[in-house]
């Protein structure tokens, strides 16, 4: 395993942390982090996840809970061993400090892993433990002697021994979604051999949402993370990624983050700020 970003540059003592996953699991899974601020009394702590792939995250030791507010809905608190569905909204986090550590599921991990229709937890939260009985053995092995990473790689590896193989298809779906020139669902549909109303039930059940919804998720997270991550760049950002404008961008900006992104430049905070960086360097463009 690679680590990718480590920092603790930050004056409240924020530590952002991003691990590679090993050859075997690379496939199922995004990456491995690690999110940790001083606890205190005082003032919250407010941080933003951009919408995502499904994760699981786990509080550690006498951390504080904590709240995540996915579009209208808020989950407080969050289980202390979470399950965060995919979701088409930027999650708002609320804290005290404290420390979580997590790992994100490609949909293909999902369906080998876990496996049944993620569209049921789309834009939630849930306890581990509800849709699988091992949640208790993840959280003691991440409260071990062992680094993070290994222990929740290792928790996800016992699992593929147990799991009948996905549909290869969705694997090669992931790949087309990451791809700019993918912008039409006929195109996709036609190259998977799929007719569209199939493709959209296999994308419902195994990405939590639509084709188009996901084409459209994709190429605003492209953006945003150029816009983002180098603001000159911004305006050739937007062409690249297909936007005819900056209205047209703006509309899907408070589609998925609820608010303009200069607004979301000042809710976000110092996770968001390093972990943008660290998972451009580790994982590309978010999808």
């Amino acid at each position: 395993m690679e680590t990718l970003n480590t920092t603790d540059k930050w004056p409240t003592g924020v530590d952002v942390n991003y691990v590679l996953p090993g050859e075997r699991l690379a496939r199922y899974v995004t990456g491995y982090h690690r999110f940790s601020a001083p606890v205190r009394a005082g003032d919250d702590l407010r941080d933003a996840f951009f919408p995502s792939v499904a994760t699981i995250r786990v509080t550690l030791g006498a951390s504080p809970p904590w709240s995540l507010k996915i579009g209208s809905r808020t989950f407080d608190p969050v289980p202390v061993v979470a399950m965060t569905g995919p979701t088409s909204y930027a999650g708002y986090l609320t804290c005290k400090g404290g420390t979580l550590v997590g790992v994100g599921l490609r949909p293909f991990g999902w369906a080998q892993l876990f496996g049944g229709d993620v569209s049921r937890l789309a834009n939630r939260v849930v306890p581990l433990g509800d849709i699988d009985p091992g949640a208790d053995m993840l959280r003691a092995a991440v409260e071990g002697d062992r680094p993070y990473h290994e222990a929740i790689e290792s928790w996800l590896e016992a699992r593929l021994q147990r799991r009948p193989p996905a549909d290869p298809r969705i694997e090669t779906l992931c790949v087309m979604l990451r791809d700019p020139a993918t912008t039409r669902i006929e195109a996709v549909a036609e190259a998977l051999d799929m007719s569209p109303r199939a493709l959209a039930s296999m994308t419902r059940f195994n990405f939590g949402f639509t084709p188009k919804l996901l084409l459209r998720r994709t190429r605003f997270l492209r953006a945003v993370t150029a816009v983002l991550t180098d603001p000159e760049e911004g305006p050739a950002a937007l062409e690249a990624a297909g936007y005819w404008d900056r209205s047209h961008f703006l509309r899907d900006s408070h589609l998925f983050l609820g608010c303009s992104v200069r607004d979301f430049q000042r809710r976000r905070g110092p996770h968001n700020q390093e972990a943008i960086v660290a998972r451009v360097q580790a994982l590309g463009t978010p999808v």
